[in-house]
């Protein structure tokens, strides 16, 4: 079996699940080789949390969901405040399911793969929201800090979540490092909220 992060080829192993978030029930199709298929993981779910009480609201801004997987950060994001994600992502497999999860859930949003993204040099956004793939390796995390400045509009916003043992203290001198400080906007259980700011 492949990493999430990559593509798959062992057989489907398709699965309903239900997000419930700020009163909302959202519905999401996942399958093997996705990340917390079985459940939206309690990282994603505090990333939100995070990201909506530094925010206020997200109203219909424009962000990037990098590493969207099945979709739960910017289905949620379209579905509570009409924002209108960009998300990206790299496993083909998890394209497919965004795409479904997407018309499942009535939301306006669009889906990259991320070897496109990287071929569009135009994209700019108010917000970049990123649950990463620790899994990948450190230099895939970092990486994603320095696009998010570059995709950023001026004033725009960097958010990912991490835990203390996957890293956090490095991961925060890397946001203060690229974008001159970094905040911790939520803590939870072990999670961190980490912030940039343009």
């Amino acid at each position: 079996m492949s990493h999430y992060f990559t593509t798959d080829s062992t057989e489907h192993d398709y699965k309903e699940i239900e997000f419930h978030f700020s009163g909302h029930t959202f519905k999401f199709k996942t399958d093997r080789g996705v990340f917390s298929k079985d459940r939206v993981d309690y990282g994603t779910e505090v990333l939100l949390k995070g990201v909506i009480k530094d925010a206020g609201s997200l109203e219909a801004l424009d962000i990037i969901d990098m590493g969207a997987g099945y979709g739960p950060i910017g289905i949620t994001a379209a579905g509570l405040f009409h924002a209108k994600p960009l998300m990206v992502e790299v496993n083909e497999d998890a394209v497919e399911l965004l795409s479904e999860n997407i018309k499942r859930n009535n939301v306006d949003a669009k889906v990259m793969t991320r070897r496109h993204y990287d071929e569009v040099k135009d994209i700019k956004v108010d917000m970049y929201i990123t649950n990463p793939p620790f899994r990948a390796g450190k230099n895939v995390v970092l990486d994603m800090v320095d696009d998010a400045f570059l995709r950023l509009n001026d004033e725009g916003a960097f958010y990912m979540v991490v835990q203390k043992k996957q890293g956090m203290p490095s991961y925060r001198r890397k946001i203060e490092e690229v974008f001159g400080s970094a905040e911790v906007v939520l803590k939870d259980k072990g999670y961190y909220v980490l912030k940039g700011h343009k």
